[in-house]
């Protein structure tokens, strides 16, 4: 087995700021490279796979442990983690430290391990997002069949909530499993969408997630 995951964009300590484990303290692992490319994206630093530094599975956990303790939660996140040449290493190790571990992904390729201490935040584009934005929807159906996963699609307006809706439908995704993410790289961007949105997420039956770490901090590295 490989002891080295690729290239690493940062490690930090932070709260979750998304998704089923909002506001939780969790140890975050960004992974760099990522071709998914979408114009909104917040990390584009983390876009060319050349760059980070490369770090090995002993090295990320002595960090982990002299810098931020017995932490439960580790977040692996990007760029795009499942375009890491590494992550199946990556996340058998990680199951042996954590006791859960949330994986970030625009769900462009299957998921790459199963088991009950992984959770998938699945984030397929909507049209207009993405050049690869079909492609990220072309394994939801392994995605559904984890109980573990949560469909977190980011939204800008209402021609974007329509064509969330449609896609949902048209792939079956219960509403209770989707939870909607304002565009925003500023708090007073995300509470605008948020307004919006939030009477047909109300209507859809639609999770309405808070983006806590934009609330807090912005768009900031390391947060």
């Amino acid at each position: 087995m490989s002891t080295a995951p690729g290239r690493v964009s940062e490690v930090f300590y932070s709260l979750q700021g998304e998704g089923p484990s909002v506001g939780r303290p969790a140890v975050f692992l960004r992974l760099q490279g990522c071709d998914v490319g979408c114009a909104w994206c917040d990390t584009r630093y983390t876009w060319d796979p050349g760059l980070g530094e490369p770090l090995d599975l002993p090295a990320i956990e002595r960090r982990i442990a002299a810098e931020f303790g017995a932490c439960p939660l580790l977040v692996v996140t990007g760029g795009e983690p499942l375009q890491h040449p590494q992550l199946g290493d990556l996340l058998d190790w990680a199951a042996t430290r954590f006791a859960r571990v949330e994986i970030e992904t625009s769900a462009v390729a299957p998921p790459p391990r199963t088991g009950s201490r992984f959770a998938y935040n699945a984030s397929p584009k909507l049209p207009g997002v993405s050049p690869r934005w079909a492609a990220t929807w072309e394994h939801v159906s392994a995605y559904l069949a984890l109980p573990e996963t949560t469909f977190k699609v980011v939204v800008r307006d209402l021609p974007d909530f329509t064509a969330l809706i449609g896609l949902a439908r048209r792939h079956g995704i219960p509403a209770e499993r989707v939870a909607v993410l304002p565009e925003g790289l500023t708090d007073e961007a995300v509470r605008a969408h948020a307004r919006e949105l939030a009477e047909p997420c109300k209507r859809a039956g639609f999770r309405l997630s808070p983006r806590l770490h934009i609330w807090l901090w912005g768009a900031r590295r390391g947060v």
